[in-house]
């Protein structure tokens, strides 16, 4: 017997369901694990709709918990990260630089535990992405929220490329962005993390 789907419908104002949709899309043309969000209605207005990740086998610890247990073991939690997944952590930060997620707090981004031994298995799929496309007027955009150094997003995001690589699959498409300064700044964004050839 097929078990159910679960769904999450957001909404907020319109910005900000456009902007998850248009970073879920983005995120999706490169190789890394990524919530697909989709347009869908609610009682007559625009939401995303997601997949529930969690599951009877699946469960979500957020960095905040991490991070407490890493401090109480005098551990250092971004060597901890980057132990556990550190493919999914660099992609987490490239994607934010480009698409602009000014939302990346602790409490959006964290570890799948399995149910059965409380073990963490990996990062979390990337998700969260209705404040994508904010603080984006300049190449640097804002602090990484992700790393325990002062970094900001464009220092993280050339730190992920040197580390694993840019990982683009698809192409992203100028006609998907509504708006001129918005398009420009993503492709200026995506031309500063590309490796040297």
């Amino acid at each position: 017997m097929r078990r159910p789907s679960f769904y999450l419908l957001k909404n907020g104002d319109e910005r900000d369901v456009k902007a998850e949709l248009l970073a879920s899309k983005i995120a999706r043309c490169f190789r890394a694990d990524s919530v697909a969000y989709e347009p869908s209605a609610f009682e007559g207005k625009p939401v995303s709709r997601s997949r529930i990740v969690t599951s009877e086998q699946k469960s979500l610890v957020s960095m905040e918990a991490v991070d407490v247990y890493c401090a109480n073991r005098e551990l250092d939690r971004d060597a901890f990260v980057l132990k556990k997944d550190a493919y999914a952590y660099h992609m987490m930060n490239l994607i934010d630089y480009l698409v602009g997620n000014t939302d990346r707090h602790w409490g959006n981004w964290g570890f799948l535990v399995s149910n059965d031994t409380n073990k963490l298995e990996k990062l979390y799929p990337m998700m969260d992405f209705n404040k994508s496309f904010l603080s984006y007027d300049t190449i640097d955009g804002a602090r990484c929220q992700t790393s325990g150094r002062k970094l900001s997003q464009r220092e993280a995001a050339i730190e992920a490329v040197r580390a694993v690589g840019l990982n683009q699959i698809a192409e992203i498409k100028p006609e998907w962005f509504d708006d001129q300064a918005t398009r420009d700044m993503f492709f200026r964004r995506l031309e500063e993390v590309k490796p040297e050839r």
